[in-house]
């Protein structure tokens, strides 16, 4: 559990929080795009998480400006970045923008005003998603029903960034131990603690795709995470006796087995997910399904080198 910075330094309305790895090419556009919103009393902290590039260098360039802190730490990963800004915050509230993106202009004090009039513990958004020359709205799709069994089903959050600092604290903020995956982790936490949420259905946030970006490669790494999300929340709830977690769990780790084999050609990961799939769930419609011929079909050939089906 992560505990809040115990200081005696005058509390601020918000802090943004900008974790960066050798993103010195990219972090000043995140800075500027903090520090230009109209909020009073905001700090902007860069994290560097270890980086080898010149970011310390092209920081260097905001040390006159009061509201400008910079921090650095060993390589440790985005969650444990966000963290530590987190606990050297002074602000209210938190916002966490990523070294290639950007808020957009005015985004913070609508944020900052929606929370305090709603009371909420934190604020979802839409999101431009920058690519190339081009820029799209993906939006948030709040599910009717229960949003904590929607968040278990998938991450319907574009961006969920904007926390009431107590709540985020509350929750034991990020879990550090996921290079990927860590924001479907916090939001499912964040439900499940009943944590009050206000949707502004404007997109506030720019997600700039760039090649070589994280979810841009590393397949194997995001199932594999994606795996250690599901047993920590969905199996965790479905071995507690939780029916409807169990019939999620069962469906979710059924995509597992699909993007294993189809996307890397893992035989072996894909049977383990189609077993667990049907050990919490025994769905027929599941056990007649053509991933099940393809696995049995390529098992009964020796699983051909060509489609690179791996034991690893």
């Amino acid at each position: 559990m992560l505990n809040p910075r115990d200081s005696t330094e005058r509390p601020l309305t918000a802090s943004v929080i900008i974790p960066s790895y050798n993103c010195a090419q990219w972090v000043a556009g995140a800075v500027d795009s903090a520090l230009s919103q109209n909020v009073a009393d905001i700090e902007v902290i860069v994290v560097d998480d270890g980086s080898t590039d010149n970011t310390a260098q092209v920081l260097a360039t905001y040390e006159s400006d009061s509201r400008f802190r910079y921090l650095r730490q060993e390589n440790r990963g985005v969650g444990a970045a966000r963290n530590f800004g987190a606990k050297k915050a002074r602000g209210k509230y938190l916002a966490f923008v990523d070294a290639d993106d950007r808020l957009v202009p005015g985004a913070l004090p609508l944020v900052v005003q929606e929370l305090e009039t709603s009371g909420a513990s934190w604020c979802l958004v839409n999101i431009f998603k920058a690519e190339s020359d081009s820029r799209e709205v993906q939006r948030t799709c709040v599910p009717a029903g229960d949003c904590f069994y929607g968040i278990l089903r998938e991450d319907f959050i574009r961006r969920g960034i904007f926390f009431r600092r107590a709540d985020f604290f509350d929750v034991g903020g990020y879990d550090e131990t996921l290079p990927i995956r860590e924001d479907w982790d916090i939001n499912i936490r964040m439900f499940e603690k009943k944590k009050s949420f206000s949707f502004i259905e404007r997109p506030l946030y720019v997600y700039t795709c760039r090649p070589g970006s994280l979810t841009k490669s590393g397949q194997r790494r995001i199932l594999s995470c994606t795996d250690r999300v599901l047993r920590k929340h969905h199996k965790r709830l479905a071995d507690g006796g939780d029916r409807e977690a169990a019939r999620i769990y069962a469906a979710n780790m059924w995509d597992q087995a699909r993007q294993y084999l189809y996307s890397i050609r893992d035989c072996r990961r894909a049977l383990g997910c189609v077993a667990e799939s049907l050990a919490y769930d025994f769905n027929l419609g599941r056990l007649f399904h053509p991933l099940l011929h393809n696995l049995s079909r390529l098992r009964r050939s020796g699983a051909p080198a060509d489609l690179g089906c791996a034991s690893r």
